[in-house]
């Protein structure tokens, strides 16, 4: 009796720490209407799954933290062209290297793996083909609004 209490009352918290955990995520995926010729489009996405689900983290390219990345969400990048890193940190890190050319687009696909304390972030360079289908289980994270000054 005490075990099934046990898993019954983990169960619940992990339900209860995946629905309240998460951003209010926006709109069902759309593709950017257009980007300036003269950058690059980078999709930033996190398939929606049960295991790591509470767990978000941060998006940064190089110094410049971009957004939160949110279990099932995605968010566009619009980037000079040149070489950007991306990476993200829990207790560990996790970062990829792109080479962005002027038009192009590229999906980065962000995952959650099992950590001592809380889940680890990997990001990955996926094909575009596969990212253009994963992506469309992903709702828009909202940009954070700013603190109003005190």
């Amino acid at each position: 009796m005490t075990i099934r209490r046990g898993i019954l009352i983990a169960a619940v918290a992990v339900v209860t720490a995946t629905q309240w955990g998460c951003a209010s995520l926006e709109k069902p995926f759309e593709p950017v209407p257009s980007v300036p010729q003269d950058k690059a489009l980078v999709y930033i996405y996190r398939q929606p799954s049960f295991i790591g689900g509470g767990v978000y983290y941060t998006v940064n390219a190089g110094k410049q933290p971009l957004r939160k990345l949110y279990n099932g969400g995605y968010f566009p990048f619009v980037a000079d062209p040149g070489e950007v890193e991306l990476w993200a940190e829990t207790e560990s890190r996790s970062s990829v290297t792109l080479d962005l050319k002027p038009g192009e687009t590229k999906y980065v696909k962000g995952t959650v793996g099992i950590g001592f304390i809380v889940g680890r972030p990997t990001l990955s360079v996926v094909d575009a083909a596969v990212g253009a289908v994963e992506i469309k289980e992903c709702k828009l994270v909202p940009e954070e609004k700013a603190a109003a000054p005190k």
